[in-house]
C-alpha cells in the first residue's frame, strides 16, 4: 500500500472519529441500519469535502484518482477490514494470516501463498490491530493474550478471528488468523463442482461417493477428520441439510460455523469463555452434557479439541443419540486413535476401553486438501477386543 495514501486515509479517519463520534460510526458498521446507504453517502461527501483541502507532501494537488483511492481506503477501514478487505471479499480465499506489516499470507483454493499486499509500515499494522480489537470489543492483555472471536457482520462471510498478543510471540508482534465461513453454505452439488468428491475418475464415481455420504448421515454417527482447512466443517455443514426434518438437533460449537436455516427443529449453542473481568465460562463439554437432558435425536459438536467434549459426545452416542463431529487426523484410523486418547484423558479409561466408547459412531470420513479421500465403517470389536475399521471408500493413488 502506498504510504502517502495510507497516511492521508488515517488522518481523514481520525478526523471523522473526532467529529462524528465513535458511537455513530459503530452504528454504521451494523448491516441492519435502515438508511445505511444514505449514511454512507453522507460520510463519503464529508470525506471528499475535507480531502479537497489536502495536498500532496510536496505541496502539489492530489489527483482525482488518488482521492478515490484514499476515500476507498477510509471506507474499508470504517466498514470493512482496511487494506485486507479485498481478501475478505475474495471467494477463493478461505484463510488469511497476518504476521507483520509486510508479511501477509492467504490460503487460496487450498494452497498457501503470499497475499501480495503489505501495510505501509509497522505503525499502520499496529493501528489495524488496535481497530480490529476495538470494533469487536476484545481486550488483548497479558491475562488474556490469546483471543478467539467471531465477526458475523460481513455480507458474505462469518469471520472467525484468532489474535495472539505480542506478549506470546517470539517476534514481538501480534499474530492474526482469520478463517472465513460462507454465510451461504455450500450444497453437496456445489461441493461436487468444487472437486470435493473427485476420486477414481470413472463415470458415476462422484455420485456414488455422495450417496455414501448421505447414507452416513442416517447412520448411528459420523466422525469427520483431516488437517486444518481440509474441508471438514464445510462438508459437515452441507450434510446437516440432509438430516430428516422430523429429527430434533442441537449443534454445540466454539464459533457460529455450523448452521441450517431450513430445519424446523434445530438449535445452535456456543461456548462462553471467561475474560479477564469475568469468571463465567461454558465449554463444549458443558454444552454436550446439557444436550443429554433435552429431548434430542441428534447432537453435533463443531470440533473436538479435548477430553471433556470427546467423553461427553461419546456418552451421547452410546445412549442412542446420532452424533456428528470433527477432529484433526491424518487418516480415519488416526482420528479414532485421537478420539480415544481424548476420552482416556477425561475418564481414565485405557486406550482400548476408550475406543470401545466410539461404538456409538458408525462412519469415519477423512478429507485431504478439500477432497474426500477415505471413508471407513466402524464394524465393531475384533477377537482381541480392538475396534475394527473397514474401508468402504478410498481414493486411488493416495497412500494410507
Amino acid at each position: 500500500m502506498n504510504k502517502d495514501i495510507e497516511e492521508m486515509a488515517n488522518v481523514l479517519e481520525d478526523s471523522l472519529y473526532k467529529n462524528q463520534g465513535k458511537a455513530i460510526l459503530e452504528d454504521l458498521n451494523k448491516k441492519n441500519v435502515d438508511n445505511l446507504s444514505t449514511s454512507k453517502e453522507k460520510i463519503r461527501k464529508m470525506l471528499r469535502d475535507e480531502l479537497d483541502t489536502y495536498a500532496n507532501p510536496d505541496g502539489s494537488d492530489i489527483s482525482e484518482e488518488k482521492k478515490e483511492e484514499i476515500i476507498s481506503l477510509v471506507e474499508k477501514n470504517l466498514w470493512g477490514y482496511g487494506i485486507i478487505d479485498d481478501l475478505i471479499q475474495d471467494k477463493s480465499i478461505s484463510d488469511i494470516k497476518l504476521y507483520d506489516y509486510d508479511h501477509i499470507r492467504v490460503k487460496r483454493k487450498g494452497k498457501r501463498m503470499d497475499a501480495g499486499i503489505t501495510f505501509a509500515d509497522k505503525q499502520a499494522f499496529n493501528r489495524f490491530t488496535t481497530r480490529l480489537l476495538e470494533r469487536n470489543h476484545v481486550n488483548l492483555g497479558t491475562a488474556n493474550a490469546v483471543q478467539t472471536f467471531t465477526d458475523p457482520n460481513q455480507a458474505r462471510f462469518i469471520l472467525r478471528i484468532t489474535v495472539m498478543s505480542s506478549f506470546l510471540t517470539d517476534s514481538g508482534k501480534p499474530c492474526i488468523a482469520i478463517r472465513k465461513i460462507p454465510k451461504k453454505k455450500c450444497t453437496l452439488e456445489e461441493l461436487k463442482k468444487l472437486g470435493m468428491f473427485k476420486g477414481f475418475g470413472h463415470p458415476g464415481s462422484e455420485e456414488k461417493l455422495i450417496n455414501l455420504l448421505k447414507q452416513t448421515v442416517n447412520s448411528k454417527g459420523v466422525l469427520f477428520t483431516g488437517k486444518g482447512a481440509a474441508g471438514k466443517t464445510t462438508l459437515l455443514n452441507a450434510l446437516i441439510a440432509e438430516i430428516p426434518k422430523d429429527e430434533s438437533i442441537m449443534i454445540c460449537q466454539e464459533n457460529a460455523e455450523l448452521f441450517d436455516d431450513e430445519h424446523p427443529d434445530l438449535s445452535c449453542v456456543h461456548v462462553v469463555t471467561n475474560g479477564a473481568d469475568s469468571k463465567v465460562s461454558y465449554n463444549l463439554g458443558d454444552l454436550t452434557r446439557a444436550s443429554l437432558l433435552m429431548d434430542l435425536d441428534r447432537v453435533i459438536v463443531g470440533e473436538i479439541k479435548g477430553g471433556d467434549e470427546a467423553a461427553g459426545l461419546s456418552k451421547a452416542s452410546m445412549t442412542g443419540h446420532k452424533c456428528m463431529t470433527s477432529v484433526h487426523g491424518e487418516s480415519c484410523e488416526m482420528a479414532v486413535d485421537k478420539m480415544a486418547d481424548y476420552i482416556s484423558q477425561a475418564t481414565g479409561y485405557s486406550i482400548e476401553e476408550s475406543k470401545r466408547q466410539l461404538l456409538g459412531f458408525e462412519y469415519v470420513v477423512h478429507l485431504h486438501q478439500f477432497n474426500v479421500d477415505e471413508v471407513c465403517k466402524i464394524k465393531g470389536v475384533d477377537n482381541e477386543g480392538k475396534l475394527e475399521l473397514e474401508t468402504v471408500y478410498t481414493k486411488r493413488g493416495r497412500k494410507k
